[in-house]
């Protein structure tokens, strides 16, 4: 009886430290899970470690040399530009800044973090119910997932982004954007192309310029792109219920791009609209790039179409990585947007092109992008 006591009494004791342990395991995984979606630093820290050798930074002779060519041929490319556009600038662009590939890690990592703080902020909302250790070990899990997948894609962008104007969305007020230019990966391509750098850099900022324009010239585009960035960021983390069911599904098949697979029907309307602005902003900057190039630079002709078939030489991983990212999807922007803008100034001229930037209502639609003639019909109409 003795015997059968203790070993009673040494379950209970056993058990009782069992649930001790399992109480403080539970504490320290939901203090460890925190909040947060993504970890920052590790995330930073993950880019930095991929980016590897490509990690170092350019000289202090080296980007002041670079920063003084980008404005004396921004203040070469401006009123180029702008007459093509048939619009000028209300102000002179900023400075360009001139950075390295960590510098552009650094630089997109802000808006990240802008945009995935509100992401946290929906899914804390509609979280029902007290934070257990269970759904804390799963955003532990996710956030691990999270931090490499972020870290390795801004690694792999971080080598091969040129140019990028910063439109300051998520900025609060009337604060303008920025043109940045990647120096190390432009004098890479400009010597893997066989393109003298200095033409190359041209290139490169006159088809940033033209972006600029677009938003600096036309005030209300700023908070229309806002607005749609913040309205998808805002439906992926209020409607992720059956997510990985559309994973499964958009893996085995289907029309369209698998990005587009794996949206409901209100993501995927909202993701129209911001990638028919996308295209008509790629395509219209491709345009008026082609019309001024060759005033800005004799052998304009001839380099775009070294620059453009530079897609002929990425690997199996490289275009699998871009499809597994979404990132070939802007490669179809440019192309279909360019066709519109040709189509609508070949039919109806460039004044007609521009009633695009009259307000978001003349915007046209992904179909009337792929279909420009409804486009025109539609604006026809309106004027009517």
């Amino acid at each position: 009886m003795a015997r059968h006591t203790a070993r009673l009494g040494a379950g209970i004791l056993v058990g009782g430290l069992l649930a001790l342990g399992a109480s403080v395991a539970s504490r320290e995984i939901m203090r460890r899970a925190g909040p947060r979606l993504i970890d920052w630093e590790k995330v930073r820290d993950i880019a930095h470690r991929r980016l590897g050798e490509a990690a170092a930074p350019i000289s202090a002779a080296q980007r002041a040399e670079a920063e003084a060519f980008y404005r004396a041929t921004l203040q070469r490319i401006e009123p180029v530009v702008a007459a093509e556009i048939g619009s000028e600038l209300p102000a002179a662009l900023e400075t360009p800044v001139v950075v390295d590939r960590l510098g552009w890690v650094d630089l997109n990592l802000v808006t990240f973090r802008l945009l995935f703080e509100r992401v946290e902020h929906t899914l804390l909302e509609a979280q029902r119910g007290p934070d257990t250790a269970s759904r804390a070990m799963s955003r532990w899990m996710n956030r691990m997932v999270g931090n490499q997948q972020l870290g390795f894609m801004l690694a792999f962008l971080g080598r091969k982004v040129l140019g990028q104007y910063d439109v300051s969305l998520l900025a609060a007020g009337p604060t303008r954007g920025r043109l940045h230019f990647v120096e190390q990966n432009i004098v890479a391509n400009a010597a893997a192309m066989r393109i003298p750098r200095d033409e190359f850099r041209t290139f490169i900022a006159l088809h940033e310029a033209t972006h600029a324009f677009e938003f600096e010239a036309h005030p209300w585009l700023r908070p229309y792109f806002a607005g749609l960035v913040s309205e998808t960021v805002e439906q992926l983390a209020a409607e992720s219920g059956g997510l990985m069911t559309r994973v499964r599904d958009a893996v085995s098949g289907g029309e369209g791009h698998w990005l587009e697979r794996i949206l409901t029907p209100g993501q995927r309307e909202t993701f129209n609209r911001t990638q028919a602005l996308m295209s008509l902003l790629e395509g219209y900057s491709n345009h008026v790039m082609n019309a001024a190039g060759a005033q800005i630079l004799p052998g304009f002709a001839e380099l775009h179409e070294r620059f453009e078939r530079r897609g002929e030489r990425r690997g199996a991983v490289e275009r699998a990585i871009m499809r597994l990212t979404g990132l070939d999807l802007k490669m179809e922007q440019y192309a279909a947007g360019e066709r519109f803008a040709d189509h609508v100034i070949r039919e109806r001229g460039r004044d007609f092109l521009n009633r695009v930037w009259t307000g978001r209502d003349s915007l046209p639609s992904l179909e009337e992008i792929r279909l420009p003639d409804r486009w025109i019909a539609r604006i026809e109409g309106a004027g009517s």
